[in-house]
């Protein structure tokens, strides 16, 4: 009979199994137009590998906060910031503390259960060091023009003239 692997060993595995997730999904909201990898696209990415490698990833303590602000246009809505501590259970039934954030901003009753699910995505991405499959940003350089050197300003004294410094 051979012992069951650590939570650690079956999550290195996991980690072979799942490679990278693409940023499929686009946000053409007015102002936003990004690509992204949303919640379903990593668990489903994920949710396979965690199964076959026995483990088990659950919210243990949620801490939370709330704050009324506006949209851009001026309607009401609410931010959710939430920081989650996971539990991750293995196949020997050891376990390892990870914890996220997630925030978001919801009109309705949705804030909470969206900033969860930042959470969880961001928790998953990181804890697997799962890639984009994207080119890397250092892949391109940019120059910066040179900035124009700047004097120092002299404020004029309280009676009208300048101040010399010594």
């Amino acid at each position: 009979m051979t012992a069951e692997k650590s939570v650690v060993a079956a999550l290195s595995a996991v980690m072979a199994d799942v490679q990278a997730i693409r940023k499929g999904q686009k946000n053409t909201a007015p102002n936003a137009n990004y690509m992204f990898r949303g919640i379903d696209a990593v668990m489903n990415a994920v949710g396979p590998a965690l199964r076959t490698h026995g483990v088990v990833i659950v919210p243990e303590c949620v801490e939370s906060h709330y704050r009324d602000v506006q949209t851009s246009t001026g309607k009401p809505s609410r931010e959710a910031t939430v920081t989650v501590t996971y539990r991750a259970y293995g196949p020997a039934g050891d376990s390892i503390v990870m914890q996220s954030a997630g925030e978001s901003m919801d009109s309705g009753d949705k804030g909470t259960p969206k900033a969860m699910s930042v959470a969880y995505r961001t928790l998953r991405l990181q804890a697997l060091t799962i890639p984009t499959d994207e080119p890397d940003p250092d892949s391109q350089t940019y120059e910066r023009a040179p900035q124009p050197r700047r004097e120092p300003r002299r404020e004029p004294a309280a009676g009208g003239a300048a101040t010399k410094t010594p």
